[in-house]
């Protein structure tokens, strides 16, 4: 399907279809116009899912408290199907599936650290790791993107930021691969893979409180507020919810920005020549086509409408925020890539409570990767024909599987 595909044309049989995870954004205007508030069913399960499709709705509903991120709220259903990511271990108490009052308390805790200055401070690190990584490229031959750039760049800054060993990388990266993976076959494995992440995260913690650096997890461990601490189990689960929550999202982002400046040539002139800053292609990315198209899984914790449609207590929800940023009546010609666009505010990192604490953090690792590619190359393409390209089916984050690029310099 094209951006063009007529919306009068389209049904709801374009949800969860493989057409829709190629190009999600007409069945989006469909939803918009005709059913902002739409049950479907959560591919592999017979569970109901509310997608929450406009602007105002999806702003709405990351601020509202009757909307739960506790896994505690669903229903059995949604825990027999397996969809409870970390059920029945610490996993599943990370910060992002939380609520007040824990969720307060501990965000209090991993805000105080995860400041703009720490984050600073890993610029120089981050600028070394993509000169590393643009070193290794073989000038003129394809080059996926996503394997040799994107997903290293990644797993290293996450091992950076928590403190981990660079040997470290491989087994976190296998781990990191299924617990987002879109494969059925690979379904199965998941739950050890978290159990792997358990393990390794409370591995980290312990070998931090013996030998502290200059890391955020050290950090974390002797963090305080009002005499308060994180548990160990807190930490433990705080330490794999920073080594997941960026992995997945910031891959997909320098997948999802280098092809929308490729698919607008003018706008990366733009960019090349100065008229618009590395800063505003990434932002305008998040808006237009950027990775996290959900949020994550919302509980009704109480008959609640929305739009004139009531969704019954304990139903998980998703927030469309990939719909919001194509809602016409949010945004000026939503349907444009355009660097340039004044109001360049989005939900790419959420609202509320849960707003993305490693937001900043994203658009460093972005923003540094398109500054180097363009002052080192002074051309990119794709290796092959751009319908060739192939997303990765998901709920949540948008992005391609694989990015085949040539390098010119």
């Amino acid at each position: 399907m094209s951006d063009n595909t007529a919306a009068a044309d389209l049904d709801f049989s374009e949800v969860f279809t493989p057409e829709f995870f190629q190009n999600p954004y007409p069945c989006y205007a469909w939803l918009r116009d005709n059913a902002p508030v739409y049950p479907a069913t959560i591919p592999f399960t017979n569970v109901r899912v509310w997608l929450v499709s406009r602007y105002a709705d999806v702003r709405d509903g990351f601020a509202d408290p009757r909307l739960s991120s506790d896994y505690h709220t669903a229903l059995p259903e949604f825990h027999a199907a397996g969809l409870a990511f970390g059920a029945g271990t610490v996993g599943e108490r990370t910060m992002l599936n939380l609520d007040p009052p824990d969720h307060t308390r501990l965000r209090g805790l991993v805000s105080g650290t995860f400041t703009a200055a720490r984050i600073a401070q890993w610029d120089a690190a981050i600028r070394a790791t993509v000169d590393e990584l643009l070193d290794a490229l073989p000038a003129g031959e394809p080059v996926d993107v996503m394997e040799r750039i994107a997903t290293p760049l990644s797993i290293r800054t996450i091992c950076m930021v928590l403190g981990a060993e660079p040997g470290d990388e491989a087994e976190l990266r296998r781990w990191a691969d299924l617990v987002f993976t879109a494969d059925p076959a690979e379904l199965a494995q998941v739950p050890k893979a978290i159990a792997d992440l358990l393990d390794y995260a409370d591995e980290l913690v312990t070998r931090k409180r013996k030998l502290p650096g200059k890391d955020l997890l050290s950090a974390l461990i002797t963090a305080r507020d009002h005499g308060g601490e994180l548990s160990p189990d807190e930490l433990v689960a705080t330490a794999m919810g920073l080594m997941v929550a960026g992995y997945e999202s910031t891959i997909r982002l320098i997948g999802d920005m280098l092809l929308a400046l490729l698919d607008h040539p003018d706008q990366l002139a733009a960019v090349r020549d100065g008229r618009c800053t590395v800063a505003d292609a990434v932002e305008e990315t998040l808006r237009y086509d950027g990775p996290q198209i959900s949020s994550l899984w919302r509980f009704t914790t109480e008959d609640m409408e929305i739009a004139g449609t009531t969704i019954p207590a304990r139903e998980p929800v998703l927030l469309l925020v990939g719909s919001a940023h194509r809602d016409e009546s949010r945004y000026p010609n939503p349907d444009s890539f355009d660097i340039s666009r004044e109001d360049k505010r989005h939900l790419a990192f959420g609202h509320g409570i849960h707003r993305c604490l490693g937001a900043a953090l994203a658009r460093l690792e972005s923003r540094i990767l398109l500054e180097s590619l363009l002052a080192r190359f002074s051309g990119l393409a794709l290796a092959v024909p751009r319908g060739e390209i192939r997303y990765k089916p998901s709920l949540v984050v948008r992005g391609p599987g694989e990015l085949p690029l040539v390098f010119r310099h």
